[in-house]
């Protein structure tokens, strides 16, 4: 049986060398703006730091370049992949077409992971991201056991799948969540959550003949 790979999130270097010492074969790091952990972002500095770091004691480092991208984005896309091509970052993790189109071009030496954002579900729908260049899906979040393991029986075994096994599920499909910018003016998918879903909430229920009187729980 091939072993798992554990791969965690790392907000800085130092966090990074932290995942690596309680055992981490990898890690994920956001980048820049361009990803949606852009509060956790890891300069180019840190982030070129933590490559070398991680390839010297054999582990691997993933940038994500995950939001769903506007035009105006592009340019500073181009520029990322052509930097993180150069610092031979181990995968780039993406969830919009026009960015995968992008990152073959400019970053051709860096495998493509599609990120949970866009919400594979099928086999055919991990097949699809495989013929257009991808080496890894990783699964939607709201799949059970059986579903992924149809999902990895009916694709390539070329094609890698990676799940979440801790951490937050998103108020949304598979994290594609609209909550944070309706409630705070917060786009999720350009990596400026509210973290809304994680708030604390009152929940009220009116009683059909007194339909003033309320409870809160």
């Amino acid at each position: 049986m091939k072993k798992p790979e554990l791969l965690a999130p790392a907000g800085s270097f130092e966090k990074a060398k932290i995942a690596f010492l309680y055992g981490a074969d990898a890690v994920y790091c956001g980048t820049a703006s361009l990803s949606l952990r852009s509060r956790a972002e890891v300069e180019d500095n840190d982030l070129e730091n933590t490559i070398i770091y991680a390839h010297n004691i054999g582990k691997k480092v993933y940038a994500a370049i995950n939001i769903y991208a506007l035009d105006e984005n592009y340019e500073e896309i181009k520029k990322q992949a052509s930097m993180l091509n150069k610092l031979k970052v181990d995968g780039i993790i993406l969830s919009d077409g026009g960015v995968l189109d992008t990152i073959k071009e400019y970053a051709p030496d860096v495998d493509i992971h599609i990120s949970t954002q866009s919400n594979v579900v099928s086999a055919h729908s991990a097949s699809f991201w495989h013929k257009n260049g991808a080496k890894r899906v990783i699964l939607a979040r709201e799949l059970h056991k059986e579903q992924i393991k149809d999902i990895i029986n009916n694709t390539p075994k070329e094609l890698e799948t990676e799940i979440f096994i801790h951490g937050a599920l998103c108020f949304g499909y598979s994290g594609r969540c609209f909550l944070s910018d309706f409630l705070a003016s917060r786009s999720a998918n350009l990596g400026d959550c509210a973290q809304s879903c994680r708030w604390a909430y009152n929940l009220y229920a009116e009683e059909k003949n007194n339909p003033r009187k309320s409870y809160a729980s």
